[in-house]
């Protein structure tokens, strides 16, 4: 995993802000996360080559160095496949087998290798090499890792759907609180529902 993996991602705040609900979870979380599947047509977030490059523009920090925006198909084919394997790991079935092939193919398309360097004062520092001049590819590859590791790793017991039932969000829980997605919206729409059913049952 390249360590720009490691970065938090966008704040919330500026994720709202640029139009998506959601925002520093995993990158391949934050990706499954702008279609939104409980309207009926789902709600396509990444609907034009500006909201795909605003999206993108917001994971900079986390990307491969050099990495360039896909294409929006590409984009969205691969958030079809990740949202199918967090969807089935959720439900605890079987991922199609589709899914498995585009995350596995995208990471193949760009592999990396562990990098020795030496650092200003002297220290050695372990980096990543990715050994696939195509910025696209290794755009998809990071995204192929971030689902492999979230799947695999500590965060597959945490993964959560938003407890809201008007909701499709997806998130990775710090702890076992977590139940919304973001308390700005779902966990304030619920309280605020809850206050309202409240004080109609006592008048």
């Amino acid at each position: 995993m390249d360590p720009a993996e490691r970065s938090p991602g966008p704040a919330l705040t500026t994720a709202q802000a640029s139009g998506f609900p959601v925002g520093g979870e995993p990158l391949a979380v934050d990706l499954a996360d702008t279609l939104v599947t409980v309207t009926s047509p789902p709600t396509d977030l990444l609907s034009s080559d500006e909201r795909n490059a605003t999206f993108w523009a917001l994971q900079t920090a986390r990307l491969p160095a050099d990495a360039a925006v896909p294409d929006i198909r590409a984009t969205q084919a691969m958030r079809a496949a990740v949202r199918e394997l967090l969807d089935a790991h959720l439900e605890q079935r079987s991922p199609a087998p589709d899914a498995l092939e585009t995350v596995n193919q995208a990471a193949a398309d760009a592999p990396t290798s562990p990098h020795l360097m030496v650092s200003g004062d002297g220290q050695l520092t372990a980096g990543i090499i990715w050994n696939n001049h195509d910025a696209q590819a290794r755009t998809l590859a990071a995204v192929a890792g971030s689902v492999i590791e979230v799947l695999t790793g500590p965060a597959a017991g945490r993964l959560r759907r938003c407890a809201n039932p008007a909701c499709s969000m997806l998130f990775v829980a710090a702890d076992a609180r977590r139940i919304w997605c973001t308390q700005n919206i779902c966990g304030n729409r619920t309280r605020v529902a809850r206050h309202y059913r409240r004080h109609r049952a006592d008048a």
